[in-house]
Order: structure tokens, then C-alpha cells, then sequence
């Protein structure tokens, strides 16, 4: 929360994603009270296969999940309810508000679940679980450090303006267009004529009656059909998180390497709260904290602490640096 803050001016609404569980859902009312909250949609099919152990109702549910409209949720929703009213019922615990597209009033993109990066992550974990802490961090930071420079230089090959995903999403959305017909009402306003029916697209409010280009930020076909028939360029109006440029500036800086600790030395720059130029601990960022002297120590005698290493007193072997 602190991290987001910083930058809250220039952030549109949050949407978080997670299991829903009482303490995150806590943690989101109090920390994040004005973002959207939704259900991963890979944690709820998990506990709903659990419960009735049909993948027909399971892909049923996935697919009103995914649905655009709610014309199209209810149909997915009837469906199962035909096939197990047990199921429907379990499901009505759950607020379409919280996990299905044609309800949920956040921004995901398209995005359902939480899966793609805690998989990732848990991976991560999973392959250092058995090192020391210290060895465990250091092993996320050389992944950190590679996957950024990977990501780095493979958007450098990239020509488009959208990242690859979204390009190829665009273009097939630009040949779709290709057979419709599409009428202008006002400056803002189209009717799009498909073999499936009319829709309006609306190119001030970046809206469709088929929800696609609201929910994903990136043009339908419907939308591109109204925006090439008015000489517009369909790749302004996608969301600038899909933008090669935006991809590049997240990974434009590197993540430092770090050498062994035996050769790490002291910052020595001009003077900055420090002494004859070297910088103090304060100087540097490094705080200090203060030993909290609790009532009951006050005039106990402090046990003398003896190394098992070199024999000395005042530390432990584990922090003895003397030679052998």
C-alpha cells in the first residue's frame, strides 16, 4: 500500500484479484477500500469441481464466467442449472459481481485469475524451499535479474506498436472488420452491422454493445469497423498498457548484481551527514534501531556470551569473524 500510494496520482482505480479468503478480504476493505475486488475465477472452479466432480459443469462455469454480456451469463447459468440444480444453488453463493465479466465493475483485461503469476512465483519457491533464507533471496534475486534482462531484450525485436499478444489480437479484429457495415449517427456514435445483428459503438466513451472493448482495452471489431470508416487509427485507442513503449519502460532498468559480502565496501562520496566523506549508516539510508530497555532489565546483570570458535567472549560462533 505504501509502494502504491506514491504513485497514486497518476493510478486509475485498482482491481485485485485473490481467493477471497476473510483475511485478504480484510486486508483489501482496510488498506484498499476504493479498489475493486474480484474472485479468481481458477480458485472458485477448483472448489466447485470439488463439490460436484462434472467437468461439463466446470467448462459451463469458466464459460459464464468469460461471457460479455449478461444476456449471454444467464444463458451459461441456465444451462447448468438444467443439468444440476444442486449446482446452480452452490454457485448463488457466490455474487456474479465478484467473478463474472458481464457483472465485475473493475478492469481486468481479460484477466480471470491470480494463477499466472503465483504460479510463477510458487515455482520460484518451490525450487529454493530447501536453501538457507539468505541463499533463498539470493536465488530470487538472480531470477529477478534474468527475467528482466530477458524481457528487456527480447521487446528490442519487437516492430509493432502493441506488445505481441495485443498486435495479433488487433489484427484479426482488423480483418473481421473487414465484412462489416458500419453507418455513422453522430461524431461519436456507429451502428456495426454483423451476420449476428447490430451493435452501437460509441468511439468518445471507447464503448461497444458487445462489452468486448470495455472489458479487454483493446478494439473489437466493431469498434475498428466504426474507427477505419472515419480515418481514425485503431491503435491509439487501445489501453497503453499494451503499448511496446509502456512494456519497455517496465523493464528498462536492470536489476543490480550483487558480489560476495567479503568484498562489499563503504560508499565514499562527497560529504552527506557523514564524516571526511564517508558516509554514515544514516547517511546511506541504513537506520540504526535503538535497543528498547524494558523495565524489568534495568540493573540485571548481562550474561557473558562465549564463542565455541576462537575461544573469545562478546560473540556467538555463528558471528565470529575471527581468522583460523
Amino acid at each position: 500500500r505504501k509502494s502504491l500510494e506514491a504513485n497514486s496520482e497518476n493510478m486509475p482505480k485498482l482491481t485485485i484479484l485473490s481467493t477471497m479468503e476473510k483475511p485478504i478480504a480484510d486486508g483489501v476493505e482496510s488498506n484498499f477500500p476504493t479498489a475493486f475486488h474480484g474472485f479468481c475465477v481458477h480458485h472458485l472452479t477448483e472448489q466447485f469441481q470439488r463439490e460436484f466432480h462434472n467437468s461439463d459443469l466446470v467448462n459451463l462455469l469458466w464459460e459464464a464466467a468469460h461471457s460479455l454480456t449478461v444476456l449471454e451469463y444467464t444463458s451459461k447459468m441456465n444451462k447448468i442449472e438444467q443439468i444440476s440444480p444442486e449446482a446452480f444453488s452452490w454457485i448463488q453463493n457466490f455474487s456474479p459481481s465478484l467473478w463474472a465479466s458481464s457483472y465485475f465493475e473493475g478492469t481486468r483485461y481479460g484477466q480471470l485469475t491470480a494463477n499466472v503469476i503465483t504460479e510463477s512465483l510458487s515455482s520460484w519457491i518451490e525450487d529454493a524451499s530447501g536453501l538457507p533464507i539468505i541463499q533463498m533471496m539470493e536465488c530470487f534475486h538472480l531470477r529477478l535479474m534474468n527475467l528482466f534482462k530477458e524481457r528487456r531484450e527480447t521487446s528490442l525485436h519487437w516492430s509493432g506498436e502493441l506488445v505481441p499478444s495485443a498486435e495479433k489480437q488487433l489484427v484479426d479484429a482488423i480483418e473481421q472488420s473487414r465484412v462489416h457495415r458500419v453507418y455513422r449517427a453522430n461524431e461519436a456514435e456507429f451502428e456495426v452491422m454483423t451476420s449476428e445483428g447490430s451493435v452501437v459503438v460509441d468511439i468518445e466513451n471507447r464503448s461497444c454493445l458487445c462489452r468486448r472493448w470495455q472489458i479487454h482495452g483493446l478494439p473489437c471489431s466493431h469498434a475498428v469497423g466504426a474507427l477505419l470508416s472515419c480515418k481514425e487509427d485503431v491503435y491509439k485507442y487501445a489501453e497503453s498498457c499494451f503499448s511496446v513503449e509502456n512494456y519497455r519502460r517496465t523493464y528498462a532498468e536492470s536489476v543490480e548484481p550483487v558480489s560476495e559480502k567479503i568484498e562489499w565496501k563503504e560508499k565514499v562520496s562527497e560529504r552527506d551527514d557523514g564524516v571526511d566523506g564517508i558516509r554514515t549508516p544514516r547517511a546511506i539510508g541504513v537506520v540504526r534501531r535503538r535497543k528498547r530497555v524494558r523495565a524489568e532489565d534495568v540493573g540485571r546483570v548481562k550474561r557473558v556470551v562465549h564463542c565455541s570458535r576462537c575461544n573469545q567472549t562478546g560473540h556467538f560462533r555463528t558471528t565470529c569473524i575471527a581468522p583460523m
